[in-house]
């Protein structure tokens, strides 16, 4: 076997069974026994068989492999956590099932348009679009347009539209969150944001604005008002920045301009709470005795802060698993669903 490459016919004979069963268990596996696929599998474990995927392809109508989509520049992919998490847990999935992928990013408008034609072009099978910072519906509209089965990490801006999603409970995450914060004590909250446009940060946004006003946030301890809490009061207690640690030193910094009373902080990302702590340490503000601070993703960031994150945990390797069982029913005719997976709190040091 080592002095010449390996055809299907070696792995034939080698499993005791027909071209055509090892043709069919290259393809998907369908009507294939299982004694048959333990003996075909071993065999191609012998013979180091690589399937011809172009063959493959002529044969199938497919290609074989899926894009991972980032909408995002390609520094992003090194800077937020998350990313490269997320794409660790779809490439280990798409791994199980022997399906490779191709990693794309979108720097510009031009990187955009080219990366659609390549995708338009029959290069994959299907897309998981990952944009948690941009307006994603471009890209999504034009995939959607050519047919390319679509599984988006978010809810799509566009109900409508025929893809699959999956995300997490922002909402809830956020109340979680806030809730946590009223239970310790906390009063004068407020809120560091990630980018407006996506739907993370608009549930997560509602989210706090609903807790704010149904505890009576703006009220001290004992009952006396310190400030309206009704939702417009609430949402001038919100800042927005772009999911990194300078942009949570900037808004912080915000914040404690417009209300150095500030008691608590719900922060839409864990690298952003790093920040906010930078620059709350450097007003003098002890975390979590002066102020308490949660983050979400519970990514490394938070164990890595000074004083660990309290964070709202999300799901990545169910988030990966879901986005590739989805795009692979879709790849196979199925209707796109969404899936929406719980978060968990976990606390740490960063909260009373």
């Amino acid at each position: 076997m080592n002095q010449h490459k390996a055809t299907i016919h070696d792995v034939a004979r080698i499993a005791g069974v027909s071209r055509a069963t090892v043709s069919r268990y290259l393809n998907g596996r369908k009507w294939v026994s299982e004694d048959a696929s333990a003996k075909i599998k071993a065999a191609i474990e012998k013979t180091g068989y690589v399937a011809n995927s172009h063959a493959r392809a002529l044969v199938t109508g497919r290609a074989g492999s899926v894009a991972f989509l980032l909408g995002e520049p390609q520094s992003l992919l090194f800077e937020d956590p998350n990313f490269a998490t997320l794409l660790r847990a779809v490439a280990d999935e798409l791994g199980k099932r022997g399906i490779s992928f191709l990693l794309m990013t979108t720097d510009d408008e031009g990187e955009a348009k080219r990366n659609l034609a390549y995708l338009q072009a029959g290069h994959v099978d299907g897309v998981i679009q990952v944009a948690w910072h941009q307006d994603s519906s471009a890209m999504l509209g034009g995939l959607v347009r050519a047919g390319i089965p679509t599984v988006v990490a978010e809810q799509p801006p566009d109900e409508t539209l025929p893809v699959g999603y999956v995300h997490v409970e922002d909402y809830g995450g956020a109340r979680k969150a806030c809730e946590y914060l009223y239970e310790r004590g906390a009063r004068r909250l407020a809120m560091i944001a990630g980018p407006k446009g996506p739907s993370g940060t608009r549930d997560r946004v509602h989210g706090f604005i609903d807790t704010v006003t149904s505890l009576g946030f703006g009220h001290d301890a004992d009952g006396t008002a310190s400030g309206t809490a009704d939702g417009r009061d609430a949402a001038s207690r919100i800042v927005y920045g772009d999911y990194s640690v300078g942009s949570g030193e900037t808004c912080m910094a915000e914040l404690l301009d417009a209300d150095p009373s500030i008691d608590g902080v719900f922060i839409s990302s864990d690298p952003m709470a790093v920040g906010a702590i930078k620059t709350l340490r450097a007003r003098g503000l002890a975390v979590p005795d002066d102020v308490q601070v949660i983050g979400f993703d519970d990514s490394s960031a938070a164990m890595l802060a000074d004083p660990p994150l309290t964070t709202i945990r999300q799901p990545f390797e169910q988030i990966g698993q879901h986005l590739v069982d989805q795009l692979l029913r879709l790849i196979d005719g199925a209707q796109p669903v969404g899936v929406t997976l719980p978060t968990e709190l976990v606390v740490r040091g960063s909260t009373r």
